[in-house]
Order: structure tokens, then sequence, then C-alpha cells
């Protein structure tokens, strides 16, 4: 298996400081070669030559199934997340994963591509109750640029499948600003994920060298921000071509609308997900603002600045 980093330092498995905790301890499947999936930002790519310890700027060293469940057994976790890759039997290693994490008394979060229904079934009665889905690309074109391993109908079906066994909110879209995306795609589809029943995680680009997106760069924090709020005023049942002028060929948020106090414009930036998902420092380096931001707590700490830049979106 793997593990990020700072769920093993929590585990007291790894030496080593994190200025936030994991809320849930996130796991992942192991291979040598990394993932058969080819996406072009992805470092467990079989396509990526960067090291097969990373996912996004995390690092998940190896760890034994063993070690890992004596570690969970004696912690506060009560939620695990499944991140699974495509390999030989990676479907029935899953099975096997979420039956032993269950044993514990842990409830499971799956993140995993398109599988037939018949398999969420049954991941639901082992004791999987949330879904994840790497849909990523805001558009087919994007999702066919970026070398998605399964076809753009193929995910939109699977989501589709996952809110049908799971339920509305219970199935969890990750979104990656940043990959070249129109504004308009992009809401369009977290307009038509709300419309489904899905919940959505957005995730800022993190080039990483090794990668075939290792030259593009993370989104501007302007851009990053418009979206989050947007987000939430969509998840809230907003239509975003009620709320989402131009000035000057930039885009803004037009208040008007939506009668918005601080506290709905900060509750944008904190991570979506999950129950307890905080996933720390996932695009992020520390000591800089964070695109995601892990809870309240942390949020404190930069609070003005982000209050500022949400407040410059408005108009």
């Amino acid at each position: 298996m793997r593990a990020s980093l700072g769920t093993l330092i929590a585990l007291g498995l790894e030496r080593g400081r994190a200025d936030v905790t994991p809320e849930i301890a996130y796991i992942m499947q192991y291979s040598e070669s990394g993932c058969a999936g080819k996406c072009a930002f992805c470092a467990q790519s079989a396509s990526s030559h960067a090291s097969k310890e990373l996912l996004s700027r995390v690092v998940w060293p190896e760890v034994s199934l063993d070690t890992l469940l004596r570690g969970l057994s004696s912690s506060n976790y009560r939620r695990v997340c499944i991140q699974t890759i495509i390999k030989s039997r990676f479907i029935e290693e899953a099975h096997y994963l979420v039956r032993s994490f269950n044993e514990l008394g842990m409830k499971v979060s799956l993140s995993i591509t398109p599988v037939p229904e018949s398999e969420l079934r049954q991941f639901a009665r082992e004791g999987v109750d949330y879904l994840g889905v790497g849909l990523d690309a805001a558009s087919r074109s994007l999702a066919e640029a970026y070398e998605r391993p399964y076809t753009w109908n193929t995910y939109w079906d699977f989501i589709r499948s996952g809110v049908r066994v799971f339920g509305r909110g219970r199935v969890v879209t990750h979104l990656i600003v940043g990959l070249g995306e129109s504004l308009k795609d992009l809401l369009s589809t977290v307009e038509k994920l709300r419309s489904v029943g899905s919940d959505i995680s957005l995730f800022a680009l993190t080039p990483l060298k090794g990668t075939k997106a290792g030259k593009l760069s993370s989104p501007p924090v302007r851009y990053y921000r418009l979206v989050q709020l947007a987000t939430k005023l969509i998840m809230d049942g907003h239509n975003w071509r009620d709320f989402i002028i131009y000035r000057e060929g930039k885009p803004y948020i037009n208040k008007s609308v939506l009668g918005l106090d601080a506290d709905d414009l900060l509750e944008a930036v904190i991570i979506r997900g999950c129950p307890g998902c905080n996933r720390p420092f996932y695009n992020e380096v520390p000591g800089r603002e964070p695109y995601n931001f892990p809870g309240r707590e942390y949020l404190s700490k930069w609070k003005e600045k982000v209050a500022e830049e949400l407040r410059e979106l408005l108009i």
C-alpha cells in the first residue's frame, strides 16, 4: 500500500511534523510502475517519469497493509479514503481493502475509475458510503487532450450509477482547474454535476516535473477564487448565467443578484468533499497562500487577504 505522509505521521509510522493533520486516513493502492492510465497531469501515470511516491504534491510512502491496519486500529481515525490505480486485479484488491477497513469499524470513501454498477453495489454492501470520481477535465475535448483512460460518456454514466447506488450528495466528483478550460465549460459542468446529484471537489492543476503537463502553470489565484465562489453559488441552487458578468473582458460576480455576506464568501474556499475531508496541501506549497483551505482554523491565518480577493470579484 501507499499512504499519504501526513497520514503516516499522524499514525506514528513516519517521523515529521504536519502543519495540518489529515482528518481522514488517505491511502492508495500500490504498483511499482504506477497506474496503467496515461493521464498527462498525473505522477502515477504510465506516461509519467515523476516519482511514483507522488500524487499531486503529496508524498505517499510505501507501507504494508498489516502495519497500516495495526496503526489505524489504535488511532482516532473513523474514516479512510482509498485511492485506486488501474492495474491488474485492482477492483478485486479494492474489495479486499474495503472489507479490511470495515472490519475495524471505519467508514470508507472510495475514489475509483469507472467500474460496473454491480461492483458499486458490492462496495456499498462491504462498507463504502461515499464515492469519489475523477472526472478532472471540464470538457470532452480536454478529457481527450489529457489522455483520460475512459471516454467522456463513460465517466458521466459512472457518476449517474454512483448516485443511484449511494444517493444524491454521496458522490464527489473531482474537477481540476487550470487545464485550459473555458469558464463557461467549467461552470456548465459544475451545474450539470449538481443536476445529476453529485457534489464537487475542486483541485488546482499541480504541474509536476516528469509528467506531460509538467511545463504548464498553476491557475492564477483570482481565477481559482472565482471558480470556488461560483461553484458554491451553483451548488446552492443558482444558475451561473445569472451571476457571471464581464467588465473589460474580465469575469465578475454580480453581487446584487445574490445578497452575499462575508461568511458566504469565505465558506467557498474551504475544501469540499466527503465528511471530514481536508486533504492538507494536496495542491499547496506550505507557507504560500493555499488554493484550498483545510478548515476555518487554518483559514484564519489568511482571512483578511482571502476575503479581499473574494470581494474584488464582486461587482
